[in-house]
This record gives C-alpha cells, sequence and structure tokens, in this order.
C-alpha cells in the first residue's frame, strides 16, 4: 500500500517502492538524490537502510531504473564512490570537497564526494552563465533520526545550481527530506519518495517545518490537507 501525504500545493510524499511509485507520476524538470552507496559487506559499511537492502546490485538495479525512467529534464545525484564507475556515463562530474575528510580507505584519507549531472545545465544559455559544479564543504550533518542524512546548507547549494524557481524537484531516495527542505525553502515544487516508514516521517516533519519558515525573499506553497491513503 502506498501512502501519500500533501503537505502543501505541489509539495508532496509518497510512502513506497520508488518503482511502483514512479511510473504513477508524471514527468519532473529535475531528480536530485542521494541514493543508498552499495555499501552492504564493505569493510566501511555503516548506517545501512532499516527497510532497503543495500547490496551494490540492488542499488545498480534501482538507480539505473531511475536513470532510464525518462522521468526528468536533469538528473543530479551523490553515486558514492563504491558505486560512482558502475553506473551509465554522466553528462558531466563534480564533487564536493571536505578538507577535514570523511573517511579513510586502503589508500588513505578520503576528502571528496562525487557529483554526477545528467543532462542539461539549466542556467547555461548560448555558452552563457557557468557556474562551479564542485564545491567545498566543512558542514556538519543534523541529527534528526536519520543515520545518515545530508548537511542542509550543501544540499541547498546543490538544488539552487541545479535547479530553477518554480521547477518540480523528485527525490525517489528522500531519506530524511533534505532535498524537500532545501526545494521549498528556495521556491521549489517537490515530490519525494521513502520507503522506510520511519524516514519517511522524519522527512514529513521536516518538510513541514521548512514550509513554516521559507526563505524571505521567496513566497510560500500554499498549504493543503493531507491526502488518505491511495
Amino acid at each position: 500500500m502506498v501512502r501519500r501525504e500533501v503537505l502543501a500545493e505541489g509539495v508532496d510524499c509518497y510512502l513506497g517502492d520508488c518503482l511502483e511509485v514512479l511510473p504513477t507520476l508524471g514527468r519532473f524538470d529535475a531528480v536530485v538524490t542521494d541514493p543508498p552507496y552499495g555499501l552492504s559487506g564493505a569493510s566501511t559499511e555503516k548506517n545501512e537502510y532499516a527497510s532497503f537492502s543495500d547490496e551494490p546490485a540492488k542499488v545498480f538495479d534501482l538507480v539505473s531504473a531511475v536513470l532510464e525512467s525518462g522521468k526528468f529534464e536533469r538528473l543530479v545525484m551523490t553515486p558514492g564512490q563504491k558505486m560512482m564507475f558502475r553506473y551509465r556515463e554522466p553528462s558531466a562530474v563534480g564533487s564536493f570537497y571536505y578538507p577535514a575528510g570523511t573517511g579513510s580507505c586502503s589508500w588513505g584519507f578520503v576528502g571528496w564526494q562525487p557529483i554526477f549531472y545528467y543532462g542539461k545545465d539549466p542556467f547555461l544559455q548560448d555558452g552563457k552563465g557557468r557556474a562551479a559544479n564542485s564545491f567545498v564543504s566543512t558542514e556538519s550533518a543534523e541529527k534528526n533520526g536519520h543515520p545518515c542524512p545530508k548537511p542542509i546548507g550543501q544540499w541547498t547549494t546543490l538544488v539552487a545550481r541545479t535547479t530553477r524557481k518554480g521547477e518540480h524537484i523528485l527525490d525517489p531516495f528522500m531519506g530524511s527530506g533534505t532535498t524537500g527542505v532545501a526545494a521549498v525553502k528556495l521556491g521549489r515544487r517537490f515530490t519525494g519518495i521513502e520507503i522506510d516508514p520511519g524516514y519517511f516521517d522524519i522527512a514529513c516533519r521536516r518538510i513541514e517545518a521548512a514550509l513554516k519558515q521559507p526563505d524571505f525573499f521567496i513566497d510560500p506553497p500554499k498549504p493543503m490537507k493531507q491526502e488518505a491513503l491511495l
């Protein structure tokens, strides 16, 4: 059973499997997402999704299905270093650089995270308007009940760089809802999909809180009543 929560006009979240929900949805301006990294069984394994098998093959199948769905004008994701060479070649590659490091591997400290860009830069017109596609981040993520939330400032920068005001963003691996928080604060529409009920509830609460405190210069979405089960 898929559950849908409508948090505001143009802002909704689905509790369910993204492969089941995605075919029922229309087309989006952009997908901005941080899918699982396929860490199950690795020496660095930690923080697996409670209701999701984080096996590399499972992750690859899910993310590839999203990539090939044709549901977006552009897609931006952080694939994780373990999985990054498995996916279809992106249009461009950027990164988050962490001066303090984020962990270690067999060749020392890890200080970056890849960003894959698919499709066309929404701000590039006639060869003008080029902007950075890599970013320095020293921000720590807030503790919100999810094992690996994204830092909100970092993710807000990514959403602002890759989407325009008023566009509709999809996150098929919503987690704790950081993409949704950034989207509504920046005046974007948002749809999120999450398979874990606990993380889904965390995401809805965080997005609802963000809707009450939008960016001062952005008109907030109009409130709407929540919908019942589909």
